[in-house]
């Protein structure tokens, strides 16, 4: 039924959730920030120069699935229901008109925000209130002839994450934002100028075209992700099996080494083919996960054969897995995730829909695939204090305005545009004061640095490079795990050239910024600063805990 596909989206996302909340430690030993309010305002602009829109804010709390108003009030689909879908109560929120804006609060939930161009949409439940959601993949779906898209969110007591994703299709383009306790806005899913058209045209060149839903009247509405067109026949199954083929092969005579969590470099798996199973053991040798050779269908899906439980052994391995057969690096990378995006989607036997995702996004981050989150390639902001959340409907030609002020989250290993680190060699003071110090003069990965004393020693010898990196004892400054709350660890780590590790200097506030994160350098716990005092990530805030003199 079409509410096991919705499951499994929601499966996929809670799992991103969870990860970066293991990755960042829920800000261990960072101050207590902010309770995160029962709701939040979001502002809809509609820049699309079409209407009406129509709203629905749509998820589930403490298990039970429903709807909110636009005052955030939730409320629970109706019981009673038998296995028979019935239509739901209209839950539609008017939308802004052309050139304006709507603002709602947004309650503590884990679902969708959907949005729909001219009329509304048809939701039904079913089994004592579970919700069926859109399948447009399927030509009988009461939703496959208007025009809508929808981001996925998550408010709780931990922040707001939200996101522009294309893991079901390509539509109405959107971006999301958030706004930080200091005014900073962070946003993704921005187009580049006409990158709507763009993407289509592109596609059908490649001989992708039978994705491409229209309505009656000829009209584009979307592009279906290849995972919906094999399996509705739009697209050939064996659109990357020879590749599969040549995967499994490889490893038959070679291992596959899978590092699946950054801030865990210890944790490493190996995988080498016997037969069409492609079996991974752990550091002891003992066999973990094994996964039979995929159809196309569970690649793109990454499902089916490649299904990820929400674990720490097997869900992380199939997760990585599934990422380097989309991205057609597991053949010329055996060491996965990759640390660089250069070398993605460069096979013939490509997802050319993921590719051009990515190809058009003004960031290059895209949400093209369940796990296009692992090595931090995903249209997705967050923040642990947010103040507000933003939705722009963007025209469908010409060029979009930024959320706010512009501050895009930038594809991993891109610059920060507009800004930069003064090179050369030396200490790196605080406030003047005490100096950024490698711990024991250990260089070993994961060494959270700390404040010391200034001793002129080697450890205390900061290298900052045109590349972006501040290096000591040979390894980098780097964030735990590319975490962006606010008291993720800042520790020393192998150079890798990920946005973890790279630093930009404010010459006017003294404060050295991760642009992945938009965070700075921070003194944990702030003043009265001394000796043996760690450095951490924290929101930029322009204290005696970020005043850096290099």
């Amino acid at each position: 039924m079409t509410h096991d596909r919705r499951r499994r989206s929601r499966r996929a996302w809670a799992a991103v959730v969870a990860a970066v909340l293991a990755v960042t430690g829920a800000a261990v030993g960072a101050a207590p920030a902010s309770a995160v309010p029962a709701t939040i305002p979001l502002t809809i602009t509609n820049d699309s120069g079409r209407g009406p829109i129509y709203l629905y804010v749509l998820g589930e709390r403490d298990g039970v699935a429903g709807w909110a108003d636009a005052g955030g009030t939730f409320h629970s689909w109706p019981g009673g229901v038998g296995p028979v879908p019935v239509p739901a109560p209209d839950a539609s929120i008017a939308g802004p008109g052309p050139g304006q804006s709507v603002t709602i609060r947004l309650p503590k939930l884990s679902g969708r925000v959907y949005y729909s161009y001219g009329q509304k949409m048809s939701f039904q439940i079913v089994l004592d209130g579970k919700l069926v959601q859109p399948a447009v993949q399927n030509d009988s779906d009461p939703n496959r002839d208007i025009l809508f898209n929808w981001t996925e969110y998550t408010l709780n007591d931990d922040g707001l994450w939200i996101n522009s994703t294309q893991v079901d299709h390509w539509s109405a383009p959107y971006q999301v934002g958030v706004q930080r306790a200091d005014g900073h806005v962070l946003s993704t899913g921005m187009l580049k100028p006409d990158g709507y058209q763009a993407f289509y045209t592109a596609l059908e060149s490649a001989g992708w075209g039978g994705l491409i839903q229209r309505a009656p009247d000829g009209s584009v509405l979307r592009a279906l992700n290849p995972s919906h067109g094999i399996d509705v026949g739009r697209i050939s199954s064996a659109a990357i099996d020879s590749y599969v083929t040549d995967v499994w092969n490889s490893y038959r005579t070679r291992d596959m080494v899978i590092t699946p969590f950054s801030h865990e470099p210890g944790t490493q798996f190996r995988g080498r083919v016997d037969g069409d199973w492609f079996r991974f053991r752990n550091g002891s040798g003992q066999e973990v996960a094994a996964f039979t050779k995929p159809d196309a269908s569970s690649v793109y899906g990454c499902h089916q054969d490649l299904q990820a439980p929400n674990d720490h052994v097997v869900g992380p391995i199939a997760r990585t897995l599934c990422a380097a057969l989309i991205r057609t690096t597991a053949l010329t990378n055996p060491n996965q995730p990759d640390a660089s995006s250069a070398g993605f989607y460069q096979d013939p036997r490509t997802d050319v829909y993921a590719k051009l995702a990515h190809q058009q996004m003004a960031n290059g981050r895209a949400y093209a695939f369940a796990f296009d989150d692992v090595g931090a390639h995903e249209s997705l902001v967050h923040d642990g204090d947010p103040q507000a959340a933003f939705i722009r409907l963007d025209p469908f030609t010409g060029t979009a305005t930024p959320i706010g002020d512009g501050g895009t989250t930038q594809e991993p290993n891109e610059p920060d545009p507009g800004t930069g680190l003064p090179t050369g060699t030396g200490t790196i003071r605080v406030d003047g004061t005490l100096c950024l110090d490698v711990p024991w003069a250990d260089p070993r990965d994961g060494n959270q640095v700390q404040l010391a004393t200034c001793s002129g020693n080697a450890a205390q010898q900061w290298t900052r490079g045109s590349d972006g990196t501040v290096r000591a004892l040979g390894k980098c400054l780097d964030v735990a795990g590319s975490g962006t709350a606010d008291g993720t660890v800042v520790w020393i780590y192998t150079c890798n050239g990920t946005g973890a590790q790279q630093w930009v200097y404010d010459d006017g506030t003294k404060a050295l910024r991760n642009p992945q994160s938009g965070k700075c350098l921070d003194a944990q716990g702030g003043a009265p600063l001394h000796d043996g005092q760690k450095v951490q990530l924290w929101t930029c805030n322009q204290t005696a805990a970020q005043r850096w003199t290099l």
